[in-house]
Order: structure tokens, then C-alpha cells, then sequence
């Protein structure tokens, strides 16, 4: 049985995740991974590679590689699964062992495996970490073992590329990304980076592959985390800070194959790259806008929400009159409504939709695409709004409701709301 190495902690904050992000090129644009009260405020899926850190620092490589130095330690490639949901916030406990030894001659690669669970014991992320020891000899065997997708070998397509994205790295980025836990002094001092054999610090290369990974995101897969998979990379190039990466893209089904070219060089920095969805990939550059995402008809009421009366209250509302008069209720509002509703602090939001933009008006349960206005917003609160007890001026002050987009159409939610006190008693 292989030793298993660990388990170590790690203890992370909403402060941490979005520190990560800005370490890997996320702006302010990207609220919902650089800013704790954004309601889609989530991980970004790459730090999955963060918590092992602490167990691959106190794997005692030299026991089983006799002349280890870290100092001519190359990150070859990663591979991440994203198993459950992370917190954001919490504690991870992560144990590793040694998947392969394989001998390249000139030096060994020396897979590691690393399972991350969270405090009740649910795997969080399965990282394999293949690191290219340089100087090391005669250890390990002839030919790797094949581990799936671990070992896809991930060609693009003989086609032009689906999508490419390109993002100027800056001088500082691995002195940033360095503080999420790879303080690895290769990418800092210069005196370290000379004994590995670079002039200058390069970027680490589990940066690029969150820059790269953030890409495909974006453009495939809208910027959802939870959509991913897996994601597997090749470390091909070295990238120096402030160089410009370009991630080209191809889509097949649900995995969209990429690698990554350094434009001042011309340089393959990431290749043989893959990230996997659960379901088949989508291109954000042909997706429709404004239109509510269609839903079952089976009516608008969740289970355990008071809240479920009020929007089937509303449905009947927007539903009842002549078409002409339909119309003009929608003329008058022309907005799409998302609502986000909480039993509980720690509760997973529902969503509801209430379309006064589009066609005779609508109410869904399930979220709108590119809503005008998001309401978030607890389901008491909501049901004291609607019922005319409560105020949101003085929720939306004290910090019980948020609204993200179009502050000003808010401002009609009671006329909105209105049309449901009519069709019932709230």
C-alpha cells in the first residue's frame, strides 16, 4: 500500500478566495469571484490546486530521490476534479501519496495525488500534481501509468481555433499570486531563479493554468463554476511575469481542448489542455440575451417557501386581462426581474422570474438570463414586502436587501408587487 502523506489543514477565508482571483488577472468586473456579497460569490474552480500545498511542502521528496533539490523542480502538468461544492470559508484537510515514478533519463517525474475533503468528509477536489525532478537519476519506472483523463493527451482539432482570448499578464503577478500559498522562491528572487536556470523569476506555472482555465470559463461555460469537471494542463514553456498569454480554444461536446501561446515569443506555454463540463459546453459569444430561460409548467411554488403563494399570486396578476392590456403592462415596466430567496444565512438561494420585458409577461420559478434587475432578498422579508409591511428603503439600508443591475428599475418592484396584493390577501 502506498504511504499516504498528511492529512494537513487548510483554514481560508472569503478574503483568501479573492485573493486567488486578483492572482490569476480577475478585476473588479468579476464580482462573483472577487467580492464577498456578490450572490453568485463562489471560488473560482482552479483554487482547487491551493489547499494540497501543505501536504505536497511536507512530502519528504528527498527520502525516495537521493540528490533532491527543489531548486530543479519543474511543474510538468495538473490535473483537477472538482467533486462537491467548496465552502467560502472554512477548513479543508487534504492527504497525498505517490501515484508514479516514471525515469525520463535526464530526470524522473514524480506523480503525487492529493485528495482534498472538507470537516463532514466530503470530497471537495482530487488534484494530481506531475512535477519533472532535473538531475535525478535511474529511479522510478520506464513507462506512466495510464490514469484516463489524468493522462489525456488532449490534441486540438485540425481546425482553427472555436475562441481565443488574450490577457497581458503584469510584472507583479507571481509576487500576487505567490501569496495564495506557492511561495516557492524560484518566482521571486532572482538568486533562486539563476540556480534553476532562468534569468529572471518566471510565473508559476499553476498561475497560467488558473488565467487559462478563467478563459474557457468565461467563454464556455458563462462564468459558472459549478459547471466544471475537470481541468488537465501541460506545462510545456516557461512564462515570464508581464508577457501576454493567449488561450486558444477548441469545443468538442463537453470539453473544450485549449493550450495556451505566449505572444512575445510565439511560445506554447500550456498544451495538451482540457476542461471538462458536466454538461455540453456553451459558447457565451452566441448565446441570446434578455429572455428568460424557459422552465417546467408545473407552476412557481417551492417546497418550504412562504414565498411560494405571492409569486403565484403575481403569475395569475400578469397572466389575467386581454392581451392588449397584457401588453401594456409589459410596456410600462420593460424589465426582467430576478428574484433570489433564502430560507436561512447558510441556505443555497432559490430563484424565481418575473418577465415584464418580453412578449405578454411571465412568472417562472428558476433564474432569468441577463436580468435587468436581481433582488436578494430573505423569504420572510420578501413576504413582509409584498404584504405591504415592510419597507425596502429601510430593508434595502439595513442591508436585508440587495439589488444587483439596474438600481433604478428596483424602484417599480411595488407597483409590481402591487398586482399580487390584487389577485390575493398577503
Amino acid at each position: 500500500m502506498a504511504e499516504i502523506y498528511g492529512p494537513s489543514e487548510y483554514e481560508y477565508t472569503e478574503r483568501d478566495l479573492a485573493l486567488y482571483a486578483l492572482g490569476v488577472g480577475a478585476t473588479r468586473e468579476d464580482l462573483r469571484w472577487v467580492y464577498e456579497n456578490d450572490e453568485n460569490f463562489a471560488p473560482l474552480p482552479t483554487f482547487g490546486v491551493v489547499p494540497p500545498f501543505n501536504t505536497m511542502m511536507e512530502t519528504p521528496f528527498g527520502d525516495f530521490l537521493p540528490g533532491f533539490n527543489p531548486m530543479m523542480l519543474l511543474h510538468g502538468e495538473q490535473y483537477l476534479e472538482l467533486h462537491h461544492p467548496a465552502p467560502t470559508s472554512g477548513k479543508l484537510i487534504t492527504t497525498g501519496k505517490i501515484v508514479d515514478i516514471v525515469d525520463k533519463g535526464k530526470g524522473v517525474v514524480v506523480v503525487m495525488g492529493t485528495t482534498t475533503k472538507d470537516e463532514e468528509g466530503n470530497v471537495i477536489y482530487y488534484n494530481e500534481f506531475s512535477n519533472f525532478i532535473r538531475g535525478v537519476k535511474n529511479v522510478g519506472n520506464k513507462s506512466g501509468k495510464d490514469r484516463g483523463p489524468a493522462t489525456a493527451s488532449n490534441d486540438p482539432p485540425n481546425r482553427k481555433p472555436d475562441a481565443i482570448v488574450q490577457e497581458k499578464t503584469t510584472e507583479n503577478q507571481a509576487a500576487l499570486y505567490r501569496l495564495s500559498g506557492d511561495t516557492n522562491p524560484l518566482h521571486i528572487d532572482p538568486n533562486m531563479s539563476s540556480i534553476g536556470g532562468f534569468d529572471v523569476p518566471i510565473l508559476h506555472g499553476l498561475c497560467s493554468f488558473g488565467i487559462s482555465a478563467k478563459h474557457v470559463l468565461k467563454h464556455f461555460g458563462e462564468s459558472d463554476g459549478s459547471k466544471v469537471k475537470s481541468i488537465k494542463a501541460r506545462f510545456s514553456k516557461h512564462v515570464f511575469p508581464g508577457e501576454t498569454l493567449q488561450t486558444e480554444m477548441w469545443k468538442e461536446g463537453n470539453k473544450v481542448i485549449y493550450q495556451v501561446r505566449v505572444l512575445e515569443r510565439d511560445a506554447i506555454a500550456i498544451s495538451n489542455a482540457a476542461l471538462v463540463f458536466h454538461g455540453d459546453a456553451n459558447d457565451a459569444s452566441a448565446s441570446a440575451g434578455g429572455a428568460a430561460e424557459a422552465s417546467a409548467p408545473a407552476g412557481v411554488s417551492a417546497p418550504g417557501f412562504k414565498a411560494s403563494p405571492v409569486f403565484e399570486a403575481l403569475k395569475a396578476a400578469i397572466e389575467s386581462g386581454s392581451e392588449e392590456e397584457r401588453k401594456a403592462r409589459v410596456g410600462k415596466t420593460k424589465a426582467l426581474f430576478q428574484f433570489n430567496l433564502t430560507t436561512s444565512p447558510s441556505s443555497e438561494p432559490t430563484s424565481w422570474t418575473v418577465d415584464l420585458k418580453n412578449g405578454l409577461g411571465s412568472v417562472n420559478l428558476g433564474p432569468a438570463k441577463n436580468p435587468d434587475a436581481t433582488v436578494i432578498v430573505s423569504d420572510d422579508d420578501f413576504v413582509a414586502l409584498a404584504a405591504g409591511k415592510a419597507n425596502a428603503q429601510k430593508l434595502f439600508m439595513g442591508g436585508k436587501l440587495k439589488v444587483k443591475g439596474q438600481m433604478m428599475l428596483a424602484m417599480k418592484l411595488d407597483s409590481v408587487l402591487q398586482e399580487a396584493r390584487k389577485k390575493a390577501k398577503l
